[in-house]
């Protein structure tokens, strides 16, 4: 990849919740998966590991928390995170309990493999589940953190909506130890970008800013619409306003218009979904560092209600 900074990989977990319920949003909504996620199903989550039909050929395939942690090893990442079940939002607060205490058991397994198999400096984060419910999450939480692993991940389900998102990730980051990293899986939107560094989270990671590159939606200082604009409207066919004032992403540094790259949008031209997801990129992380610069500045509350506010990272 030519990429000089730290790799980190999943174990898959989320994508045998996606396997059985789709996106997030899918499963909220009720929705049935769609696409290729409907292609491969889940045949059983089991305590040796998962049991699923391969979305490629149908033929089944299986994947425990040592399959996960080898095929980490074997890539070698620089942070390998556990193999976990991420609990659905809909199932019952016994369900979740027996998924949770599972995956903890999964835990020390994928641990014990990778101390006995796993690459020299490859680190490994635990992962916190619990559904929506305080005392699961806290009980999660002190589990995982009893392992001793280099960092916590906080993972599943986080709530119907952003309200109950950031509550489960506040009940979450106040038990963690403060000398470890927390990372918050899937979680990349402004606000809750903002949230959760302020709720403590240290490092994120979401499909979002490319996913909308690549379907033609750019981020912007509008909090009102989500920080985000959709350039295939009609509205920029002629357009002549830049993507964004004072930006320096390749995009914008170029002087395409909104009107161009709707355009090229439109026409399904390859290089519009990539300035996009450049531009999207570079948006993130001047947020982030913002965040992290007022953290060092004791400013934090002050550049978080900015950024809520609409000022342009």
């Amino acid at each position: 990849m030519a990429w000089d900074g730290p790799i980190v990989t999943d174990s898959g977990g989320f994508q045998v919740f996606s396997m059985g319920h789709g996106t997030v949003a899918d499963e909220i909504k009720g929705r049935a998966p769609s696409g290729s996620e409907r292609a491969g199903r889940i045949l059983a989550i089991e305590e040796q590991g998962v049991r699923y039909r391969s979305y490629r050929d149908g033929s089944e395939r299986f994947m425990g928390p040592e399959t996960s942690m080898e095929i980490q090893a074997n890539l070698g990442s620089d942070l390998a995170l556990v193999f976990d079940e991420c609990t659905p939002f809909h199932v019952s607060r016994e369900y979740t309990q027996r998924s949770t205490e599972r995956t903890h058991r999964w835990l020390d397994r994928c641990l014990a493999w990778h101390a006995e198999h796993g690459p020299p400096g490859q680190l490994v984060y635990g992962i916190v589940q619990g559904g929506v419910h305080e005392d699961l999450r806290i009980e999660s939480a002190q589990a995982v953190a009893a392992r001793g692993t280099p960092g916590i991940a906080i993972g599943g389900s986080l709530g119907e909506e952003k309200a109950q998102m950031h509550e489960v990730v506040g009940w979450t980051t106040a038990v963690l130890p403060p000398e470890r990293p927390r990372h918050l899986l899937g979680i990349g939107e402004i606000d809750d970008l903002v949230a959760g560094v302020a709720a403590g989270i240290d490092t994120f990671d979401c499909a979002m800013p490319t996913r909308l590159g690549r379907h033609g939606m750019a981020l912007v200082p509008d909090p009102e619409r989500r920080w985000r604009v959709d350039l295939t409207g009609a509205r920029f066919k002629d357009s002549d306003e830049p993507l964004m004032e004072g930006c320096p992403c390749p995009a914008c540094a170029v002087g395409w218009t909104r009107g161009y790259l709707r355009y090229m949008t439109k026409a399904r031209e390859l290089t519009a979904m990539r300035a996009i997801t450049l531009h999207n990129l570079a948006f993130v992380e001047r947020v982030v560092r913002r965040l992290r610069e007022a953290i060092g500045a004791g400013t934090l509350a002050q550049e978080s209600a900015a950024l809520l506010g609409g000022a342009a990272p």
